[in-house]
């Protein structure tokens, strides 16, 4: 380019300097391109689809659910969740005891044999646009029955006298349902009906409705309960009517007109050793009163071998002292105040049998063991209960006390119910035994005993030093429990 004859080098110019109106033009038309992105990602949102810059909210309204029960064999169906937004894409998975079941992906899941037991549930995983959501199902356990309603306990009316239960509800339907009545820990004795008149026992507990459930083939049993309802507490009241003080002469034997004694070895009872394997041989003048009101128990090598016992010459006299006969006792309170005897091998008791022993026989004649204290673990007390079912083992407590028990004078009661036995020393509670099944057989008349065993196989080995101990007993003492309780005298 050439002006006034002088050649000219041309500056190159941006073209939108040269043409400011394109800029302009340029600028707007991007702004509305930006613009019409944004509206209609905005209109996908409201879609349910979700583009990968936006964050979506997702609502589960509704978790998937399978079926509630369910053994081997059954073919569990699911609803699927409700969530919002719609999903695009949902999948499925059956787990068992927490893990994925290969192949499993369907709305319906059939429980192999392999998988008898172990829980079932069913994961959902949804997905919209890049988002996605996992929710889980209700859990069953695979033949566990499902529970409706558990068995409800109320009082059948205002007076508070009697409880009814409203039964439980499971599905599938059971074989069978077997109620009872449970007081705090122990479920008792059922009598096949719904309600329980309330007793002495219960006063001050927490009752409650047991449901024994018999499930159908496929599923578990189970045992149902209902809330605890507490029983208002009712003061007990004693009124002593029968008892010895043992305030016959120094030397005196105990009363005859109360005691006998089951003198020997057990042989001429037809149970050798006592069926203890026991090493004394009993007399009924190894217990005398002191004119004092004690009565001494004594075990003493003394004489002993003079006698034969079923091993050979016996290693101890002492004595055994029974009601059986004369004084008999259903129900109530019965209690002694005792000085055990001391020494490795001593074995103090004040206990009772029943009274139909010649014709039920042991244990089905029931005993009841007020007090049983062995010399070789003095601080240990045994109180306990032998039936047809419990048999030697049998039911009850043990108490173990602060210092040796041979020490000095301590009080051993029960308080005996149609229902209950509890037990006492020096009038503190430390154990209760219920009327639970059919080795309940203390409903009847029973007799007192009190002896001094040396050995056996409760009694262990005998300190070879120990050459005499003695038991002493400061009363027997009999009495009702809010007029609960009979005694028997006889000619």
């Amino acid at each position: 380019m050439h002006k006034g004859g002088v050649q000219m080098n041309p500056t190159l110019v941006p073209f939108d300097q040269k043409h400011p109106r394109t800029k302009y033009r340029k600028n707007v038309k991007m702004r509305k391109t930006l613009a019409a992105i944004a509206i209609a990602s905005l209109a996908l949102v409201g879609l349910g689809v979700s583009p990968a810059s936006s964050a979506v909210k997702i609502t589960v309204s509704a978790a998937p659910a399978i079926d509630k029960f369910a053994t081997v064999g059954t073919k569990v169906s699911a609803t699927l969740a409700k969530i919002t937004p719609k999903p695009s894409k949902a999948t499925l998975e059956w787990l068992y005891n927490g893990k994925p079941v290969a192949k499993a992906t369907a709305t319906t899941y059939k429980i192999p044999a392999s998988q008898n037991t172990g829980r079932l549930q069913l994961r959902e995983t949804a997905i919209i646009g890049t988002a996605k959501k996992i929710v889980l199902s209700n859990t069953i356990q695979i033949g566990e029955l499902f529970v409706v309603a558990n068995p409800q306990l109320a009082y059948t009316d205002g007076t508070n006298t009697a409880l009814v239960i409203t039964p439980a509800q499971v599905l599938p339907a059971p074989v069978s349902i077997t109620y009872a009545f449970a007081r705090d820990t122990e479920t008792l004795a059922s009598d096949g009906t719904m309600t329980h008149t309330i007793s002495l026992a219960d006063a001050g507990t927490a009752m409650a409705a047991s449901a024994k459930i018999k499930a159908p083939a496929g599923y578990f049993d189970t045992v149902l309960k209902s809330p605890n309802l507490t029983i208002a507490t009712t003061a007990r009241t004693y009124a002593q009517v029968w008892s010895d003080e043992f305030d016959g002469a120094s030397g005196a034997t105990a009363n005859p007109a109360y005691w006998s004694g089951q003198d020997g070895d057990g042989v001429a009872y037809s149970n050798r050793g006592w069926g203890n394997n026991e090493r004394q041989w009993y007399r009924f003048d190894q217990s005398t009163t002191n004119g004092s009101g004690i009565l001494n128990m004594v075990a003493t090598k003394t004489g002993a071998s003079a006698t034969h016992c079923y091993y050979g010459p016996c290693e101890f006299l002492s004595s055994k002292i029974v009601t059986k006969g004369k004084v008999g006792f259903t129900y109530g309170r019965l209690e002694a105040r005792i000085k055990a005897a001391p020494g490795a091998g001593t074995w103090n008791a004040f206990w009772t049998l029943g009274s139909n022993i010649d014709t039920a026989f042991w244990p089905s004649c029931g005993e009841i063991d007020v007090m049983e204290l062995l010399g070789a673990t003095p601080a240990h007390l045994l109180g306990y209960l032998h039936g047809p079912i419990s048999d030697a083992v049998g039911r009850g407590n043990t108490k173990d006390a602060a210092s040796p028990l041979t020490d000095d004078y301590h009080t051993y009661t029960i308080d005996w119910l149609p229902d209950q036995v509890t037990w006492y020393i020096d009038g503190v509670k430390y154990g209760s035994v219920s009327k639970t099944d059919r080795d309940w057989v203390f409903n009847k008349e029973f007799y007192v005993i009190l002896n001094l065993a040396m050995g056996g196989n409760l009694g262990g080995t005998i300190d070879a030093g120990l050459t005499s101990s003695t038991m002493s007993v400061d009363y027997v003492r009999y009495s009702t429990i809010n007029g609960i309780g009979t005694l028997h005298i006889y000619p």
